[in-house]
């Protein structure tokens, strides 16, 4: 026991045990509230961390999509870009065709090849035409096979003008099929992007949270582990003074035994002594005042 342990009073010894335990007290329960604390931050770090895994995941699919789509995009682009390169020399010919044909002129009579079977059949059957009648009819069948010329070249004109007129519309319906395709798959590519940049973004916001959160259960933990090595000491310290204030008490209880003790002695001593005086004047004692006697060793 230590001196300053001896100079204490009693009461100030248990006074003293009750502070180191009171203090003992409040340590156990700041060791339950931080422990309850950190269970509570363990939960939300991995419900965080898990939240944010699996937007993680949900951005990297917006963004697998995305790229799957955009590439889509580009071959369809490719495919209308050269849709309409086609379409532009194809519309280049037409022009041409168109400029060819009016060049040609539109033939006003649709019946030449009639009227120079006919000539021929004159010229075949009549039997008797003059030198000036045949050399009209010649001249007539001589222009009108220029005007069936004519009328051959402006149909095959027409004929191909047509032709690429029809495959031009076509052509253009296919490059407005793609075009509007094109403008669809981009919305939709805009779509998966804002879901991604969205699910990224929160995704990092709820692991900060996570990382926060671990950082207090790290530091919650130092603070638990100082307070357990302080309860430790505390502890010791309680058995200590348990152990030092019970020897205390009973060596104090012995004392009062003792000073009880010795009071009754002196108490008895001083009656015996009485007792004794009247003994030997020759009085006669009780059974009692004799027992008293003996006790004390005077007979």
């Amino acid at each position: 026991m230590s001196t300053e342990s001896e100079e204490m009073s009693l009461d100030e010894k248990k006074e003293h045990l009750n502070s180191v335990r009171q203090k003992r007290r409040e340590q156990i329960g700041r060791l339950h509230e931080l422990n309850n604390r950190r269970n509570e931050l363990r939960s939300i770090r991995d419900k965080n961390n898990q939240g944010s895994k699996t937007l993680f995941k949900e951005a990297k699919t917006s963004r697998e999509k995305r790229d799957q789509i955009n590439e889509e995009v580009q071959v369809r682009k490719q495919m209308r870009d050269i849709l309409r390169e086609d379409a532009d020399k194809i519309g280049k010919r037409l022009v041409e065709l168109g400029s060819q044909m009016k060049n040609v002129g539109v033939p006003r009579n649709k019946r030449v090849g009639d009227k120079i079977r006919r000539l021929e059949r004159q010229l075949e059957t009549t039997p008797f035409l003059t030198k000036e009648m045949e050399k009209q009819t010649l001249h007539q069948l001589e222009e009108l096979s220029s005007e069936f010329e004519r009328i051959e070249q402006f149909k095959d004109l027409r004929s191909e003008f047509r032709e690429i007129q029809n495959k031009l519309r076509y052509m253009q319906t296919e490059i407005k099929t793609y075009h509007t395709s094109v403008t669809t798959l981009a919305q939709e590519s805009q779509i998966h992007q804002e879901k991604m940049i969205s699910a990224t973004k929160e995704a990092k916001k709820i692991k900060e949270e996570a990382d926060e959160a671990h950082a207090e259960i790290i530091a919650i933990s130092s603070s638990i582990n100082m307070i357990r090595k302080e309860l430790d000491s505390l502890t010791q310290e309680v058995k200590k003074l348990s152990s030092e204030f019970g020897q205390r008490v009973q060596a104090v209880r012995k004392a009062k035994r003792m000073e009880v003790k010795k009071a009754r002695d002196q108490k008895l001593d001083a009656k015996a002594k009485e007792i004794l005086v009247r003994f030997n004047d020759g009085n006669k004692l009780t059974l009692d005042e004799f027992k008293v006697l003996m006790e004390r060793g005077l007979i």
